[in-house]
């Protein structure tokens, strides 16, 4: 049984090891779960991952309750389907999709994974960073998914409706990244709720956006039918060799020329780090390179979550992680 402190990170590091246990067959026990959150132990969207991961592996499962702090995970064996999740409230989709993921790789047929809830959060991946910039990197490295958004889902009715096709995949192959190359387009994604088209929001967002950048964009932009009124814009600078993305929100009382600009600050931070894989795509590739048994990239800061996913995916996979500056390795 693998012990896990759960006080030393927060919901990716359960994610990680809820995903790795179904993959390796190992079983864990993790306490103090989100101790350093401000409201601890499992939230809804934390549930719903461990109550989906455990289906879909016929896990034995302890602890499994609404701000539970103590989790014991006994996995069996890892069944593909058809299988439908709904968070219940506007918690993340894509972190859902994110623990299941991995556990179905291995499968002889394709899984269909449907999931209700958030479609854009705050200290989550954003569906259109997940589709854009995460999925493409496991492309990349052998992995077919095809992500389609129904319905987008905003705080706090959610709502949202995603559908995550996985194709089984036999070997991965190592992800080495040196070198981003040239940057191509930039690709934009402003999507606002039908109640916000008079107020021309998802305009707005693009046009806070070009005061950054002007040349080279794609932009799209949609109104969408929500339970809750919100807003957001992606961008995602494409490269051939790699991708960046960065995503703002929108928020109350703030403009949306300022979040537009939000947005295009954040990717310009990445662009100029010079990393080949941004920060918040770097956590998610950890689990990923080391089940390929090697890879290599470099990120724009080495985030506590970057750190303690490291710790975890060590403990599950004989695998060994050098952080050299912002460059990450990970060798057998």
């Amino acid at each position: 049984m693998i012990e896990i402190d759960g006080s030393r990170g927060g919901g990716q590091l359960l994610r990680t090891a809820l995903s790795l246990s179904a993959v390796t067959n190992k079983p864990f026990k993790i306490t103090n779960i989100r101790a350093i959150r401000e409201k601890g132990g499992l939230q809804y969207q934390h549930l719903t991952a461990v109550n989906a991961i455990a289906k879909i592996c016929g896990a034995v499962v302890r602890g499994n309750e609404l701000h539970s702090k103590e989790l014991e995970f006994i996995p069996g064996k890892v069944k593909g389907g058809s299988y439908s999740f709904d968070i219940g409230t506007a918690g993340s989709t894509t972190l859902v999709l994110q623990t299941i993921l991995p556990a179905l790789l291995r499968e002889e047929r394709e899984s269909i994974i449907g999931v209700i809830g958030g479609t854009a959060n705050p200290m989550a991946v954003p569906v259109y960073d997940f589709k854009y910039v995460f999925l493409w990197y496991l492309n990349k490295i052998g992995i077919e998914t095809k992500l389609d958004v129904a319905k987008h889902g905003f705080y706090p009715r959610g709502g949202g409706r995603v559908t995550l096709n996985i194709k089984p995949c036999k070997e991965l192959r190592e992800l080495n990244l040196t070198e981003r190359g040239k940057l191509g387009k930039l690709y934009v994604f402003s999507v606002a709720s039908k109640n916000l088209e008079r107020g021309m929001v998802a305009e707005r967002l693009v046009d806070g956006f070009k005061r950054q950048f002007m040349d080279n964009l794609e932009t799209k932009i949609e109104y969408v039918n929500t339970l809750s009124p919100g807003c957001f814009i992606c961008a995602v600078a494409d490269y051939g060799n790699a991708r960046l993305g960065y995503t703002a929100l929108g928020k109350l009382g703030v403009k949306a020329e300022d979040i537009g600009r939000e947005c295009a600050q954040g990717l310009l931070s990445e662009i100029e780090s010079n990393a080949t894989v941004d920060y918040f795509t770097a956590d998610q590739l950890l689990l990923y390179i080391a089940l390929a048994g090697g890879g290599s990239f470099s990120t724009s800061k080495i985030t506590n979550h970057i750190k303690t996913n490291i710790e975890i995916i060590e403990k599950f996979i004989d695998v060994k992680f050098e952080v050299r500056d912002k460059t990450i390795y990970c060798r057998k």
